[in-house]
């Protein structure tokens, strides 16, 4: 005679359980976006939100203890037509969005790059520059703040540029291209970048080239 598999009622609560708590978990990822375990769940929920709806991968990722919270967490993302800077930390509920930052990559340029300028609360304020170059062959990337004083407009402006060498370490060979992440404190003075805007700027040398970025994707995160 065939036994008849039985599940105990103690084994078929722990299921409902179980089936419940994972009902409940889908629904807070898919609609509320929160509970989301892993960072690259928070980096696609952001993507949707800021309208990058092509599909793109990550480039590289970078962990970066005591940034701005205990534990940030930057990817460096790329589609068909943009290049994107992620930033997010975990938080009481799970991996919070955080924020992207795309760059349009659709004409083609050898450089393609964006910074963005971060602070919270009293903290230093730091600038992360991220993009990518086109070629392999070894090179030097420079990363510029400058700024422009117009209060003597008869004598010109007083330009003051603040540059840093993006090292080795900062940069990806890959796929044709070398990209990089490159985070140093902001080099303006505190009082300066209060009253004076900030430029940004790349510049590439590579044998006898010689190119002059200027980063117009620029944007400004602020934790209270």
């Amino acid at each position: 005679m065939k036994k008849t598999k039985r599940f105990y009622p103690r084994r078929v609560r722990a299921l409902r359980r179980a089936a419940i708590a994972l009902s409940l978990l889908l629904f807070c990822n898919g609609v509320l976006h929160v509970g989301l375990l892993l960072p690259i769940q928070a980096l696609r929920v952001c993507e949707q939100s800021e309208g990058v709806y092509e599909r793109t991968h990550v480039v590289r990722r970078r962990v970066e203890p005591g940034m701005m919270h205990l534990i940030d967490v930057l990817y460096l993302t790329e589609g068909e037509n943009t290049l994107s800077l992620f930033c997010s930390h975990p938080g009481i509920l799970g991996w919070l969005d955080g924020f992207v930052w795309p760059v349009d990559t659709s004409d083609g340029g050898d450089v393609q790059a964006g910074a963005v300028n971060m602070s919270r609360g009293d903290r230093e304020s730091i600038v992360v520059f991220y993009g990518r170059v086109k070629g392999t062959e070894e090179m030097d990337l420079t990363a510029n703040v400058r700024t422009e004083d117009w209060n003597d407009a008869e004598n010109g402006p007083h330009i003051h540029v603040y540059g840093h060498g993006i090292g080795k370490e900062d940069c990806l060979v890959r796929d044709g291209y070398t990209y990089f992440i490159f985070i140093e404190p902001n080099p303006v003075p505190k009082d300066v970048r209060n009253r004076l805007p900030a430029y940004h700027q790349l510049f590439v040398n590579r044998g006898e080239e010689h190119i002059a970025y200027e980063i117009t994707q620029t944007a400004g995160v602020f934790w209270g």
